[in-house]
């Protein structure tokens, strides 16, 4: 039997991007939404409100692809997007909005802007993938372009949450994924490493220089983890 090499969760994301008819989301969410706001509405009870929010975020699952569905950069989560199921969701301050349309462009502009994150992400790993030396005796540049690429992808992530409640969730996954794309295991010392030098905090960027040497490090870990197993083989 042949062995079928599964894709990485990155690989199934990116293959997905171009994926997206918001156009055609927005006529299933328009179908759901403007029987049960029709106009002329003043307000809508809370529980009602929260029932309807929840069979659009199952809606919006169904309906998206991977980008969505496994990235984690769902709608309403506290960092991507600026998204709030309870004020953003007809429930908007000081006046809700009941404009089924406006509300449903709300959704659409918050979505564009955790799939922009995708996208800027994508072409920082496809660079690093490009320009990664690979031959031997280059494990001193190969260091450098791999911390290089970590605070690239740090950075996009920093501007892209704007450092919000839990953007670290997102700071791991970007990692994670920088290491799916260029087909990169971390060892137990650079996974050690990671969990103790990006620890980062809600509401807090790290520092530009502390961040870098952070990055050097993790990945003289992970060099040295790749040497490690490369002998092992020999």
């Amino acid at each position: 039997m042949s062995k079928v090499n599964a894709k990485t969760p990155w690989h199934r994301i990116r293959e997905s991007l171009d994926d997206y008819d918001p156009e055609k989301l927005a006529a299933v969410l328009r179908r759901y939404l403007e029987p049960r706001v029709p106009p002329g509405t003043r307000k809508l009870p809370d529980e009602e409100r929260t029932a309807m929010g929840k069979h659009v975020a199952q809606l919006l699952k169904e309906n998206l692809p991977p980008w969505y569905s496994e990235s984690g950069a769902v709608l309403g989560n506290e960092s991507l997007g600026a998204y709030c199921w309870c004020h953003s969701f007809f429930n908007q301050r000081p006046t809700p909005n009941m404009n089924v349309k406006d509300n449903i462009q709300l959704m659409l502009n918050a979505l564009e802007q955790s799939r922009a994150w995708l996208f800027k992400l994508d072409a920082a790993y496809q660079t690093l993938q490009r320009e990664l030396p690979s031959e031997p005796g280059d494990d001193d540049i190969r260091v450098l372009a791999l911390a290089d690429g970590m605070v690239q992808v740090l950075d996009i992530t920093i501007e892209a949450t704007g450092c919000e409640e839990t953007w670290y969730v997102f700071a791991d996954q970007a990692l994670a994924w920088m290491f799916d794309a260029l087909t990169l295991r971390p060892g137990y010392q650079a996974g050690k490493l990671m969990n103790k030098l990006f620890a980062f905090e809600s509401w807090h960027a790290p520092p530009g220089e502390e961040l870098r040497d952070s990055a050097e490090k993790v990945a003289a870990a992970v060099v040295e983890d790749e040497g490690r197993r490369a002998h092992r083989k020999h």
